[in-house]
């Protein structure tokens, strides 16, 4: 049963780093460094796989765009929901902000997501070539 979920996990992963990398390459080719082409290749991959995700959104595919941002996503929302409320319940005082509901939030949390990953591993390459 874990395998049947975590295989699938390790292949999307593995495409979304093989994309980052790709973007990467290109950014290296038009002449940016190293660590600003990681950032922005991230930057980029986590904008545009959010609003790809949101603007799929009612389909169950929308999430394999990036399946990471959206279960992210999808708590940021559960959250917002449960400490801030909703108006449409009798209970609520506030409505939640509008980049926080659903699909919008897929954008948010795949931008901020793959911008967290892309600055660990621009630390990370920072450190593996000063032990060089």
């Amino acid at each position: 049963m874990v395998a049947s979920v975590i295989f699938p996990l390790l292949v999307l992963a593995a495409i979304y780093g093989l994309v980052i990398s790709g973007l990467a390459l290109v950014f290296r080719r038009m002449g940016l460094s190293v660590k600003r082409a990681i950032i922005l290749s991230f930057l980029v991959f986590g904008a545009l796989t959010g609003s790809l995700t949101a603007w799929v959104w009612p389909l169950e595919s929308s999430i394999y765009f990036n399946v990471f941002a959206a279960i992210f996503g999808d708590q940021v929302y559960s959250l917002s929901i449960q400490y801030i409320g909703d108006k449409s319940s009798p209970q609520a005082h506030y409505t939640i902000p509008w980049i926080v509901r659903i699909p919008q939030v897929y954008v948010m949390a795949s931008t901020t997501l793959s911008v967290i990953v892309g600055l660990f591993v621009q630390w990370v390459y920072g450190v593996w070539t000063r032990s060089l």
